[in-house]
């Protein structure tokens, strides 16, 4: 029998397929357009489109790595944080947050991957007006960590998003935007990653530490 996370990963990556298959044609007409126009006349519509479908496509390649396992997210073996930069900046570019980052290189398995990407995913929530998230990477005492510091107006995280994270499940159950950090926190737990959270005024930070963290 699948277990559930398990069962997710594989909706989630057959989902993340067939939106990827649908976006190919738009991708591939868009620039069709582009061609014929020698004009211009359509050009504002063009950008506006051309702005479309490159947020939906790092919105995608980001769902897929850290939902799906794309790429080498979620595979076997040893790692790099660094793998999932490229991805983590494509979708920060259609965000209001912006992203800096500052990490040395660390090696960790690669499971753990899609961990600090959901958690990439929950910083740009705890900064409902904008800001920047910036990921870093030092020793704890023995411990490697990963620091995701969201600094902006009204940031904060909420609750019913800590809660989630910890597993803790209220008898009504969870609201749909709750479920992504519900599954963060299953994935962190299977692959013994520990999720701390420090607030203060006006910064979040998302603390991952594991012992299988090693700076490079």
């Amino acid at each position: 029998m699948i277990e559930g996370p398990r069962l997710a990963a594989l909706v989630a990556s057959r989902v993340c397929h067939d939106m990827a298959g649908s976006m190919n044609p738009l991708i591939q007409g868009l620039e069709m357009l582009k061609d014929s126009d020698a004009s211009g006349k359509n050009a504002d519509a063009i950008a506006l489109m051309e702005h479309g479908v490159a947020n939906a496509w790092a919105r995608l390649e980001f769902f897929r790595f850290a939902f799906a396992g794309g790429g080498d997210a979620g595979g076997d073996g040893e790692g790099r944080l660094e793998e999932a930069r490229a991805v983590a900046e494509k979708l920060y570019g259609s965000l209001k947050a912006a992203l800096e980052w500052r990490a040395p290189a660390v090696a960790m398995p690669r499971a753990t991957l899609k961990v600090f990407m959901n958690a990439l995913f929950i910083a740009n929530e705890c900064l409902p007006k904008g800001g920047v998230v910036i990921v870093d990477a030092g020793r704890d005492g023995e411990t490697v960590e990963l620091r995701i510091t969201c600094t902006g107006q009204r940031a904060g995280m909420r609750p019913a998003t800590w809660a989630a994270l910890q597993g803790d499940l209220p008898e009504d159950g969870y609201p749909g935007p709750v479920a992504q950090p519900l599954l963060t926190g299953i994935l962190a737990r299977q692959t013994n990653v520990e999720i701390l959270t420090r607030q203060g005024e006006g910064a979040v930070d998302i603390v991952l530490r594991s012992p299988s963290f090693a700076l490079a």
